[in-house]
Parts: structure tokens; sequence; C-alpha cells
């Protein structure tokens, strides 16, 4: 596809200004206009005036569509999926209205990259990588466990693939609010934390969490304007972790993200193979 214009089918849940729905659908028609050309025809966009309709939506949702990992859903003010096999993008305005405009402009375009590049089905059924596997086998995981743990690595190596594009395609700034957006620290990220500590299967997952806001931010970390403020923020937002802990996921941030390539099922391969030294190193120790 070429750069028509993609067809929006918008789905409002509660009270919505049609004005604020026209300028959200303008900015991805911008968007997609300028990630041309890619496949992307037709998106749903869902928009809900509060979070606690989205929370119930997707209850239903992953209840109905068979999906197993949502427990480290967080609730953000825009996300992706394609559970029912056209990309969609939920909206949340109850999220989105205490934001600055460059955070919000910059999530919603991290969608539309999400569905340009992740808009199919398969990237949300994903296998087993052989890597994975492997630290299944050596550390003696549950399935659970291990399904929860592809969902975190895949969503980190997916947000990185989307960043990369659309720095590559010339948004710096909203990539960059957004990406610090998600790197500040909250309240339920130190509990986490501190709850997880001493328990390695808890502690290597809380840990790899943390690889969401990273992979937002890694291709960022080059950009000549950027770059330093960028690597200040992701640093900072590492200081609640042990020094030992922090460096640990500082190497699998540099040494991950830069290895990933172009196709995402390898990718998810390549950074389980990453994650494998967290691990050695809270399973080992």
């Amino acid at each position: 596809m070429g750069s028509a214009l993609v067809h929006i089918v918008t789905s409002k849940h509660g009270k919505i200004d049609d004005e604020e729905i026209a300028q959200v659908i303008e900015v991805m028609q911008e968007c997609y206009s300028r990630l041309a050309p890619h496949e992307v025809s037709l998106v749903d966009l869902y928009i809900f005036e509060r979070s606690s309709s989205v929370v119930a939506f997707f209850a239903k949702e992953c209840r109905e569509v068979g999906v197993v990992s949502t427990s480290f859903d967080e609730l953000f003010f825009a996300m992706h999926d394609a559970w029912r096999g056209i990309p969609r993008i939920t909206l949340c305005l109850e999220k989105m209205e205490k934001l600055p405009r460059l955070v919000k402009v910059g999530g919603v375009r991290h969608e539309v990259g999400h569905s340009v590049l992740h808009g199919n089905l398969r990237y949300y059924l994903l296998s087993f990588p052989p890597e994975l596997l492997k630290i299944v086998d050596q550390f003696n995981l549950p399935f659970e466990y291990v399904t929860n743990l592809l969902y975190l690595i895949s969503i980190a190596v997916k947000d990185y693939e989307v960043t990369r594009l659309l720095h590559q395609r010339g948004y710096v700034e909203d990539q960059v609010a957004y990406a610090e957006h998600l790197l500040k620290v909250s309240e339920d990220d130190i509990l986490s934390w501190e709850i997880s500590r001493g328990k390695p299967p808890a502690e290597a997952l809380c840990i790899i969490s943390c690889l969401k806001a990273a992979g937002c931010a890694a291709p960022l970390l080059a950009d000549k304007k950027f770059g330093e403020e960028v690597k200040q923020c992701l640093m900072e937002s590492l200081l609640y972790l042990p020094p030992d802990r922090s460096a640990l996921l500082l190497k699998v941030i540099e040494d991950g993200f830069s290895s990933l390539g172009t196709d995402t099922l390898d990718n998810v391969d390549r950074m389980a193979q990453k994650c494998k030294l967290i691990f050695e190193a809270v399973f080992l120790r």
C-alpha cells in the first residue's frame, strides 16, 4: 500500500468529544502516510472515557480470545493489539488528559507503528523460541511462568522495533517525550521489586519487566541531540534496583537491543538469549 488514507473505524465508549477524535485521527493519518509503504488499510480505533471501562473491556476480550498473559498488562493510555485479526488501537482519555501533548502524540504514533509492524495475529500468538526453551530446561520453570516471560520479552522487542522505525522516519521529539514518560518509576515499580527481592523466579521477572520501557528508549540513545538525555533518564529509572542488578540489566539492554535485526520472531529469540544472563545471576548466585 502507498500513501492512501487508512480506513479508521472508530468505536466510542463513554462521553467523548468528536473534536478530540478528529485530532487523534489526524495524528494517525499523518503517521500512516509518513510510514508508507505498509500493509495497513484498515484499523480499529477504540476510545474510552474511563480507565475502569478499559479494564472491564479487556478482561472480557482476554476471556473470549483466550489470551493467557494478562497479569503484566498495566493500563497504558495507548495500546495496540491484533487479537481479532485486525490491528486495533485503544486510547484511554482519562489517562491522557493530564499528559503533555508531546507525550500523547508520541503514544498515538507509537501504536500506529505497532499496527504497521505487528498488526497481525501471528505477532500475538508467539511460539516459544529455542533460547527460551533452554532457559526452561536449565531452571526447571513451569509453563505459566514461561508464558509470562515470553510476553515480557516480546513486548520489549516489539516496542524497540516501533521506536526504531519512528525514529528512522523522523519522529524524534515526541518519541523522546514518550520514552521518558515510560521510564518514570512508579511506587508500584518499587513495591514490586521489594516484594520480589530474594525470590529468584519473581526477581528475574521483575528485572525483565523493565525491558519494555528500555526498549522504547533504546533506539533513541544514539540520537545526536537527545541521546545523552535519554540515557540519563534510563539510568535514573534503574536506581531503585541494587547496583549489581541495574548493571546487569544495562548490559542486557545495551547488548540485546543492539543485536536485533528486522525479523520480530528472531529478535524475540535473540533477546531471550541475552536474558539468560539475568537468570544465571539470579538463580545461580
